[in-house]
């Protein structure tokens, strides 16, 4: 069951928000506009009277409040009715201007990957493992399930129904019988064209596999914390721990050459996978996520979303979806490193993307009052609900990121510019503010208005 909501999340997200061929922001992306306003920029006048103040001098510059207040509003959208407000912590990065670049390509280049793996494994000999997952590996994976079953008959009321535990295990046992005791080694032949590397030491695996845009690394021991539960309350509190794991994810960072161009952006700890409970009174490691950062902006990896999947296929039954003709979005970039045991047993790269040149340094921004107006013209015409089903949501966090965004009619090249991103919740989904927002209702182009969906990229 779990996994059939994950699934209709992604195609929530995937569907979300699409633009109508009548949208504002899709004729400005169309008519090349956008590649006149990112060359333009901030007047030293503006500039120079922001930097005169004594707070952010971005607050300054675009006459940005500290908090973003709206009265709630209902209005009628497709299928429902909708109620909308907002007490939101307005954030800005702690920089006087704003780059915009130009990003490139999908694949990983091979130079990184074998700066990765150095960093990894340094040099002791590799060893490319045959396909497949070990029996042990298996037999964990049905214990985890089966304690999870458990929890759900214990408090059947904060879990779900564990449909999807048990047609994990039956799937499960179904690999057994022709699951290997041990990996089948061969010296690596150090190319990373196959996808698959396994170290081989101690009787531990760490296997690390590439996808053009994507990298995984994993520590196959019995005692891993990969693809652990997460800890209930994800910020991890400080403590001796928490800073020695730090020091082993920023030693890494260091050495991989990742550290020049992604920042910490959160710590979160990890309950152990073979407990498969969620419970948060035993914590195994901590997964420190990183973003990239361009010239000290940050480019969150949120994704916008709205609406549900019942809503949105009624929308495209409408004929509500048709797209401009872009190439595939890859969405936002982001390293995860999970630390257990004083070593890196988990590392994901996603969505790697190339920075280019950077094509303005101060791009001129538009001030906060055109931002709010956009932000009131775009949450309720963006918007769809299950039909019958009235839905709230509260704004309490506004921020200026950046994020890649697509050019129209070159494939897989992007710029990189800043936006406005409107977070917050609905409590129709529970009754308080989740620990960390990472989806947008609205995302606002900050250089021209213009509504962009993170889903699609533009």
């Amino acid at each position: 069951m779990k996994r059939i909501i994950i699934i209709c999340l992604i195609l929530v997200l995937l569907l979300a928000c699409q633009p109508t061929p009548e949208e504002e922001f899709v004729k400005n992306k169309s008519d090349g506009t956008l590649e006149e306003l990112i060359h333009e920029q901030t007047s030293p006048e503006a500039a120079a009277s922001a930097e005169a103040g004594e707070m952010n001098p971005l607050y300054a510059q675009l006459g940005a409040p500290e908090r973003f207040i709206m009265e709630a509003e209902t209005r009628a959208v497709p299928f429902s009715n909708l109620t909308v407000s907002a007490d939101a912590v307005v954030v800005l990065p702690n920089v006087s201007a704003i780059p915009v670049y130009e990003a490139s390509g999908k694949y990983i280049p091979n130079e990184r990957l074998e700066a990765i793996a150095q960093a990894l494994f340094g040099d002791t000999d590799r060893y490319a493992g045959e396909s497949g997952t070990l029996r042990w590996v298996l037999e964990d994976g049905i214990r985890t399930c089966q304690n999870r079953i458990e929890a759900i008959h214990a408090h059947p009321e904060e879990h779900w129904e564990g449909e999807e535990e048990q047609e994990q295990i039956q799937y499960l046992a179904g690999l057994l019988a022709d699951a290997p005791d041990d990996y089948q080694c061969k010296p690596w032949s150090g190319s990373f064209s196959d996808g698959v590397m396994v170290r081989f030491a101690d009787k531990r695996y760490i296997k690390m596999r590439s996808f053009p845009n994507r990298l995984s690394a994993g520590s196959n021991d019995r005692k891993s914390a990969v693809l652990g539960i997460y800890y209930e309350k994800p910020d991890a509190e400080p403590s001796a721990e928490v800073e020695a794991a730090k020091t082993i994810a920023e030693d890494f960072m260091r050495r991989s050459g990742l550290s020049e161009e992604y920042v910490l952006e959160r710590v979160q700890a990890v309950s152990p996978a073979e407990d498969g409970t969620g419970s948060s009174k035993v914590i195994s490691g901590y997964e420190f996520s990183y973003v990239p950062a361009y010239d000290g902006v940050k480019a969150q990896p949120y994704w916008t979303t709205s609406g549900s999947d019942t809503a949105q296929q009624k929308a495209a039954d409408k004929g509500l979806t048709e797209l401009p003709e872009y190439d595939e979005y890859v969405g936002p970039e982001n390293i995860i490193l999970t630390v257990e045991d004083g070593r890196i047993r988990f590392l994901e790269w996603s969505n790697y993307v190339a920075r280019g040149e950077c094509v303005n340094t101060n791009v001129r921004l538009l001030p906060f009052s055109e931002i709010e107006k956009a932000f009131y013209n775009a949450i309720f015409s963006g918007y769809f609900t299950d039909e019958g089903v009235n839905r709230t949501l509260i704004i309490t966090r506004v921020e200026l990121n950046l994020m890649r965004m697509k050019r129209k009619d070159v494939k897989d090249a992007y710029y990189i510019v800043p936006v406005w991103d409107f977070l917050g919740y609905s409590p129709d989904w529970g009754v308080s503010e989740p620990a960390r927002l990472t989806q947008a209702y609205v995302t606002i182009n900050a250089i021209d208005g213009t509504r962009i969906n993170r889903t699609n990229g533009y």
